[in-house]
């Protein structure tokens, strides 16, 4: 009998669950999920004060970027606001920057760095709003490893100094967002990316270490040396510091260090070589990084195509002849050609071809033996430097340094200078090192470090804004907020 009515009791009870569970009053129980490796999109945003309600509202955001000579004006035009954000009283980073820095570096500021995962898989997102009909935005997330060698920091865009806690960063990857559409409305803009889990670092290779300098004592003593005209430039540029330690007798431990930092800032400082900075230097082997970059010609230094080929042409005097004779069959055809017909043949495609045909020529020429002869530069009035310098009787890099002097000053106004063409493109980091290898044998030669396999270790968000109206008198602005960083995957 209670057995009978406790089963009644349960059916209904059960009915009476079912119809509040269909009425919405009550939702039925569901059994608790497996634990899982994956995490939701929803869960915690990994950007530390992403909302900017801390004091300051920028706290741990990169707004000043002193290192990078581009941006270092950067602070000056970021700011948080109120104004124009998508809902009361949220705040928003405004950049507002001349249009002259718009069409040019633009502005950027970054997220605090945030510890990321190798082979994790991450979803970002922000919202963006330009003002200006010129503005455009770019977003993006950028990976660092920790910097292999951090004393050869070289404070470029992809390196980050140590500061803040933070030791040394180089930059190992950069996913870029869709460019997020213009106009004054919010947008958002979103990515979603995988860490990898191993990155390859690429050391460097050019600037010096402590260990570079073989005889510190020797080399003090060089540099001290104000009749030589590389240690003169040298010794003006170093710090008051390593100054004071360089008269100190003995001398002292750290002053390789303060050295080695002086003397890096150098090489990083554009291309040193001129001719008359190193003139007493008889420079070596590694010519093709150096030297011989820096004397060779290239396109821009035929300066009057029209004049050079009209003489080489008319082959009126005996260099112009010997060189026509010295030349290969395809340069002397286009020079035949050329000017034949003025409207038909000196289009600007031609000047280009032929252009580059004398550049070869030239720089074949230059490289070979000497181009002096007295019958063949009879006509031309050779500076004392030159007359001093074939007197010498130079060989390799000075060699060359001087027959392109020599043809020079046979056509003063058909070729430009090399001391007035300006240095050579390319790594003038290494170039720099190559000529002071050169200068002082004290410097242990260049060697190629091996790259580095490293685990990706931070990440941080890093919107810019820039703008196509460098004419524009107004500022150029743009508009950034509820910055989101969230982990969807864990690694594997």
């Amino acid at each position: 009998m209670i057995k009978g009515f406790s089963q009644v009791l349960i059916l209904i009870g059960t009915l009476l669950l079912g119809s509040a569970a269909a009425s919405g009053q009550i939702r039925p129980v569901r059994p608790a999920a497996p634990a899982t490796s994956t995490v939701k999109a929803t869960e915690q945003n990994l950007i530390p004060n992403a909302d900017f309600l801390a004091n300051p509202p920028l706290l741990g955001w990169r707004t000043n970027f002193d290192y990078e000579s581009w941006h270092k004006n950067n602070k000056n035009y970021v700011r948080i606001v109120t104004d124009h954000a998508p809902r009361p009283g949220v705040r928003v980073v405004e950049i507002n920057q001349p249009s002259a820095v718009a069409s040019n570096q633009g502005t950027k500021l970054q997220s605090p760095f945030i510890k990321c995962e190798p082979g994790a898989t991450y979803r970002a997102s922000v919202d963006v709003m330009t003002w200006h009909p010129a503005a455009f935005a770019r977003v993006s997330i950028m990976v660092y490893t920790t910097h292999p060698e951090p004393q050869l920091h070289m404070l470029a865009t992809t390196q980050i100094p140590a500061m803040n806690g933070m030791p040394a960063l180089k930059q190992c990857g950069r996913v870029q967002f869709a460019d997020p559409k213009g106009g004054r409305t919010w947008v958002t803009t979103s990515r979603e990316f995988t860490i990898p889990e191993k990155v390859s670092v690429k050391r460097a290779t050019a600037l010096l270490v402590e260990s570079d300098i073989r005889d510190i004592e020797g080399m003090v003593v060089k540099l001290k040396d104000a009749n030589h005209a590389v240690s003169k430039f040298l010794f003006e540029q170093l710090s008051d510091n390593t100054k004071k330690q360089m008269s100190i007798e003995p001398l002292p431990n750290t002053l390789g260090m303060l050295l080695v930092a002086d003397l890096n800032k150098i090489l990083k400082s554009g291309n040193i070589y001129t001719p008359e900075r190193f003139g007493q230097v008889r420079l070596q082997g590694n010519i093709t990084a150096a030297q011989e970059q820096y004397v060779s010609f290239r396109e821009g230094d035929i300066e009057n195509v029209d004049s050079m080929v009209a003489r080489l042409q008319k082959g009126e005097d005996p260099l112009s002849k010997f060189l026509m004779e010295r030349f290969a069959t395809d340069t002397r055809r286009q020079i035949h050609n050329y000017g034949s017909n003025v409207k038909r043949h000196s289009t600007s495609s031609a000047s280009e071809a032929l252009q580059k045909a004398l550049v070869k020529e030239f720089n074949e020429l230059i490289q070979g033996g000497c181009l002096y002869a007295p019958k063949l530069f009879a006509h031309v009035r050779l500076a004392s430097t030159t007359q001093a310098a074939l007197k010498q009787n130079p060989r390799g890099p000075e060699l060359i340094k001087l027959n392109r002097a020599l043809l020079e000053e046979a056509y003063p106004t058909e070729l430009v200078k090399a001391a007035a063409s300006g240095p050579p493109g390319g790594d003038s980091v290494r170039t720099n090192r190559l000529l002071l290898e050169d200068t002082y044998p004290e410097i242990e030669q260049l060697k190629r470090r091996a790259d580095v396999a490293q685990r990706p270790e931070y990440m941080a968000f890093q919107p810019e804004a820039f703008g196509t109206a460098p004419g524009e008198k107004s500022n150029i602005t743009s508009y950034f907020c509820n910055f989101r960083i969230v982990k969807v995957k864990a690694s594997e």
